[in-house]
């Protein structure tokens, strides 16, 4: 396999510093480490023909081959180059065998990720693989492991700081950093939590009002025999909060973006397709960007280490970007045990007995391992009570409920590789929606451009057909009343091509009604506002070129700050210093510039604001989930999907009328003099 550099810079600086003296390793030598081998020739096991690796001047590597299988040996060997610490992190976060090299701090996420189960699922799925996928992935590893055979004894700096040796990697090690995605991507069941506690809190009717939702949303449907407490599955909250520090934050309000206009509205008389993806922020970043020719294979765009293909990207002849759906692709039961035998649950009339599958998590600078029992009923994990140890029998009487995790992740399906596989060789927009009745999960937006002048939308993913209920509320799981019927066909999946005003936005935003055809899609989408403003963006302006995408991707407008500007307006005041502070907000342009006081302040309002506003709440939203800011979640996003109800409902009245929806009384001129005082 030979290397061609091009231009790249050699001068590459590593702060080691403290860490690298802790662990007894001289500042000095780690300067020394050798960077990845870019130039030259190496030799692979395997290789059908020779392989060439160009690296260009910002160190992207290109890779040419003669074969299919050559071509993603050689795409694992430059991961493996580049982020072998990062891929053996992810894949020890994904089989809950983190705490092996870091010690007790990983305890609470190995024991999340053991309890869900993603490397039994894993193992299951590997004989479940079709041959080519097999074949791609199997030539995948052999890259993967001869980089490792090769820097055996100069490996990143990490692995000499925990003092460990990576293992070779197998086809399972490919299979679970997917469903590590799919749950930072896929987290009704932590609304489903909150908004259980809320109906504790303040009764089901009140729930319905407050809860933020689309206009067309309907009622929240709360199960009639379902009873809920405003401790309801914190056990499973604490513990998804504690392994955050590993697995990663799931319930930010952030979102990516992506839009496509035809050629009718470009200046070159074809498609334009932008896509920004944000996910959380990591370093090394998540993304790696490649370009891949041999075989079939004729792509570039970004892969992810430790999977094969092109997530988003392009080939000869169509481009394809995503957006997280935020469909509910999740339920939560409520599952009635045996207390004298916790391994009986009760379904329907009879009592069934629980599958146990007992996980030993051996930890690092501790002699005993942490073993857990975790419990499957047929709807899926227990994930609150935390899994422990079993007991013979409980006279706990909370402890004879628990809630079982239902998710499409949990099933052993191993499409998703094979279905980028497919994308990335798709040819038009048949074969396009061909590749993704594969993907599984998380489930994503995808938006569609071809040199023949065709763009289009697809939602992609498995999602429920529910007996009955909105997937909302956690539901009885003994009464048989709210099993999944089978998935929603993909044909009854929204999609949409060439629409007539040649432009398609996706922006996490409610990608359909509730109803699509014959199948509800229901899900927790964000506030439509970036959607919004994108398409008055692509209005504005009748031909688009790059220029005017790369001014879209980096316009700072707020919607709703300009909505709050004009409450505030409206707002009389009587103290000096809020009355300063109305007068600063209310010149402001609604640019959320780094240098905006005006920006600062909207920033800090609405935080103020919306905590006011859902103040008959406030013990439950104050409630520490977890250290850091996760303690802040799932309730930061329910109360940033509020706004644009909020925001509504103030602007339609007079600031001084009461206004019943808010508790105790209160005025939108109250409300917002109290976030101004604050």
């Amino acid at each position: 396999m030979t290397f061609n550099p091009s231009r790249i810079g050699r001068a590459i600086g590593i702060t080691v510093g403290a860490v690298a003296a802790l662990a007894g390793v001289g500042a000095v030598a780690a300067l020394r480490r050798p960077l990845p081998r870019t130039s030259g020739r190496v030799s692979l096991p395997g290789l059908r023909a020779a392989v060439e690796i160009r690296r260009d001047r910002w160190g992207i590597p290109h890779i040419y081959a003669e074969h299919n299988e050559d071509l993603f040996c050689a795409l694992g060997y430059v991961h493996a180059q580049d982020r072998l610490w990062q891929m053996e992190l992810h894949r020890r976060i994904g089989h809950g065998r983190l705490a092996e090299i870091v010690g007790s701090i990983a305890i609470d996420s190995d024991r999340f990720i053991r309890t869900l189960g993603f490397s039994r699922i894993a193992h299951r799925e590997v004989a479940l693989l079709d041959d080519e996928t097999a074949t791609l992935m199997s030539a995948y590893i052999r890259g993967v492991n001869a980089c490792i055979e090769q820097v055996s004894h100069r490996l990143p700096l990490e692995f000499t700081i925990l003092g460990f040796q990576p293992q070779p990697w197998e086809l399972v090690d490919l299979l679970v950093w997917p469903k590590m995605m799919a749950l930072n991507l896929s987290t009704n069941w932590m609304q489903e939590l909150l908004q259980a506690q809320i109906v504790a809190v303040v009764g089901a009717k009140r729930a319905v009002t407050l809860r933020p939702r689309y206009p067309e949303d309907g009622p929240l449907t709360v199960p009639a025999e379902a009873h809920y407490t405003p401790d309801l599955g914190t056990g499973a909250l604490q513990l998804a909060g504690d392994a955050s520090l590993f697995t990663g934050e799931t319930e930010t309000p952030q979102g990516s973006n992506a839009w496509v206009v035809s050629g009718t509205r470009t200046t070159s008389g074809r498609p334009l397709l932008a896509n920004d993806p944000h996910l959380n922020v990591a370093i090394p970043n998540l993304w790696y960007h490649v370009h891949l020719e041999g075989g079939d294979f004729h792509v570039t765009g970004a892969t992810i280490p430790a999977t094969c293909g092109v997530v988003i990207g392009h080939n000869q002849r169509i481009a394809w970007g995503i957006t997280n759906a935020r469909t509910d692709n999740q339920d939560l039961f409520i599952e009635q045990f045996d207390p004298a035998d916790p391994r009986r649950y009760r379904w329907r009339d009879e009592w069934r007995t629980a599958d146990v599958v007992r996980e030993t998590i051996k930890v690092k600078g501790q002699t005993e391992p942490v073993v857990i029992d975790v419990r499957i009923t047929h709807h899926g994990p227990i994930i609150d009570p935390v899994a422990g140890e079993l007991h013979s029998q409980s006279t706990d009487e909370s402890a004879q409920t628990a809630l079982a995790l239902r998710w499409t992740a949990l099933d052993p399906s191993p499409t998703l590789t094979r279905a980028v596989l497919k994308l990335n060789r798709a040819r038009n927009w048949t074969e396009f929606r061909a590749a993704l009745t594969d993907w599984d999960t998380p489930p994503q937006n995808f938006v569609y451009a071809d040199i023949e002048g065709h763009i289009g939308y697809c939602l992609a993913g498995r999602l429920p057909l529910r007996r009955q209920g909105d997937g909302m509320l956690p539901v009885p799981g003994w009464n048989g009343e709210y099993e999944w019927e089978g998935m929603i066909p993909f044909d009854e999946l929204p999609s949409q091509l060439d629409p007539a005003n040649g432009t398609i936005v996706s922006a996490n935003h409610r990608i359909a009604p509730s109803t699509s055809r014959n199948a509800p899609i229901q899900g927790f989408w964000l506030n439509p506002y970036r959607a919004q403003r994108i398409q008055a963006l692509l209005d504005e302006t009748k031909q688009h070129d790059v220029r005017s995408f790369a001014r879209i991707q980096n316009d700072v407008l707020s919607l709703p700050g300009k909505a709050l500007v004009e409450q505030v307006a409206r707002l009389q005041l009587e103290t000096s210093i809020e009355q300063r502070v109305r007068d600063l907000f209310v010149t402001w342009d609604g640019q959320l510039r780094a240098d905006s006081i005006g920006g600062a302040i909207y920033d800090e309002l609405r935080y103020r604001l919306l905590r006011i506003v859902y103040q008959e709440l406030a013990d439950l939203f104050k409630r520490p989930v977890a250290l850091g800011s996760f303690s802040v979640l799932p309730a930061n996003l329910y109360l940033e999907c509020a706004l644009p109800m909020i925001l509504a409902r103030m602007a339609e009245r007079p600031l001084d009328q009461v206004d019943d929806w808010l508790s105790g009384g209160r005025s939108w001129g109250g409300v917002l003099r109290a976030a101004l005082s604050q």
